[in-house]
């Protein structure tokens, strides 16, 4: 599951669950819709529900291919959830996004992590 809302010109983005292709179907066109009425680069909320187990296959193919094309669209990107292996997975994804800064926040962090797109 992807759910894209805004929230104070931030884009918050929930995942949830195994992220497959057909959510990605639903999920690119509103956030290239949002990215067009934007202007520059966008700030990012992910946040990962307790439930969030990564990618099937062709989830994870379609995730690459949106971040290729969609790099020079993200701003801030902060990432809040609760698990240790997504902490290493934002630092690991951090380098794919040379315009865009990451970090992680714990999910008590919510409010710090807006601060920090704010900013």
């Amino acid at each position: 599951m992807l759910e894209l809302t805004e929230e104070d010109r931030i884009l918050v983005i929930r995942a949830g669950g195994k992220l497959t292709l057909a959510d990605y179907d639903r999920f690119v066109p509103a956030f290239e819709e949002a990215a067009a009425r934007g202007a520059g680069r966008l700030p990012m909320l992910i946040e990962l529900d307790d439930d969030f187990a990564g990618w099937d296959l062709g989830g994870l193919w379609r995730d690459l291919k949106f971040d290729v094309k969609h790099k020079d669209s993200f701003g801030r990107i902060a990432v809040v959830g609760h698990k240790r292996w997504e902490e290493w997975g934002t630092k690991l994804s951090n380098p794919l996004f040379p315009s865009a800064k990451m970090r992680f926040f714990e999910r008590e962090e919510r409010a710090q992590a807006k601060r920090w797109l704010e900013t």
